[in-house]
């Protein structure tokens, strides 16, 4: 079975779960496109409060998109997620980087299988998917309509474009597994940076999205993030290292989003420029990311902790 079949079995899966859902694509996009939820899907979503857009795949995606609709759960009228944005690492005209990037380390049925648990979490909650090109007019109307004042990015394998990138008034930020501020392991592969340095930690950097990759100015860091096992050796598969970096992904997001709902209420538009994680993130949590990392390895979404996902109390 080639790739765009285990595409189009995806784009049917995700479609048939429900009667009324909707897949379109406009010509001038070369893969992928819109689908759109059943609207008895999560009839209790409102529209009020910030509207954000998730620019996200595979696993470290997925936690940024639980940890949204968990917000919006938690604090009524303060968050509305109107979209999600996501790779389509199943078509082989997709340009994502696929060899570059974590899909590389997948096996096609992990890669079906992390694409369509997304996309089905996103659709189930009420929210449209995305997955075709983002560099074109068409998905530039769906940015329009969709209006999002803050845009979050995690593990996206397109460039994304001015017109996106100056779209919302409180900024677009990214997520990424390495040092930023101190210029280490930007691109697609940041455990090979850390194998070259020998590091024994490393931190997320949340970042201003612009056209260079990885490129923009760093907002804040992570606490630190033990990337060794119980020997003090660095595991040989990057997904293993991966698995423990998502231990603190989840509470970034939870902060960012609540420091952009503080300048919401506020009515203070304009992009945030520093965030003190540091301070933010519990103590037992930074505790947790400094243990050894853990042999065993989960291999999809579906194997995810649940306490991966921070819940605020």
């Amino acid at each position: 079975m080639n790739n765009l079949e285990n595409e189009k079995i995806v784009n049917y899966l995700v479609i048939c779960n429900k009667a009324g859902r909707k897949f379109t694509s406009e010509p001038d996009n070369r893969w992928g496109g819109l689908m759109e939820p059943d609207p008895t899907e999560n009839p209790d979503k409102t529209d009020a409060g910030l509207r954000v857009v998730l620019f996200a795949s595979w696993d470290f995606g997925y936690l940024v998109l639980e940890t949204l609709k968990e917000f919006e759960k938690e604090f009524p009228g303060q968050l509305n997620l109107v979209g999600l944005v996501t790779d389509n690492p199943l078509n082989p005209d997709a340009k994502i980087s696929l060899k570059k990037r974590v899909w590389s380390l997948l096996n096609q049925p992990s890669r079906v299988i992390d694409e369509t648990f997304v996309i089905e979490s996103a659709l189930s909650d009420g929210i449209p998917v995305y997955s075709g090109e983002v560099k074109v007019e068409s998905f530039h109307r769906i940015i329009e309509k969709w209006n999002p004042e803050a845009i979050l990015v995690c593990v996206f394998g397109q460039i994304i474009d001015s017109f996106t990138i100056n779209f919302p008034r409180y900024g677009i930020y990214n997520f990424h597994p390495s040092d930023l501020s101190k210029h280490l392991g930007a691109g697609p592969s940041p455990y090979t940076d850390l194998a070259q340095r020998h590091a024994g930690t490393t931190v997320w950097s949340v970042h201003h999205l612009t056209g260079d990759v990885d490129g923009g100015e760093v907002v804040g860091k992570s606490p630190p993030v033990n990337v060794l096992d119980a020997k003090g050796v660095l595991p040989e598969n990057p997904l293993v290292v991966y698995n423990k970096l998502a231990e603190a992904l989840s509470p970034l997001a939870f902060f960012l989003v609540k420091e952009f709902e503080r300048n919401f209420e506020l009515n203070k538009p304009g992009r945030i420029d520093h965030i003190d994680f540091d301070n933010l993130i519990p103590e037992n949590i930074k505790t947790r990311i400094m243990q050894p990392v853990a042999r065993e390895l989960w291999t999809d979404v579906l194997s995810i902790p649940d306490d991966f996902l921070f819940k605020p109390g």
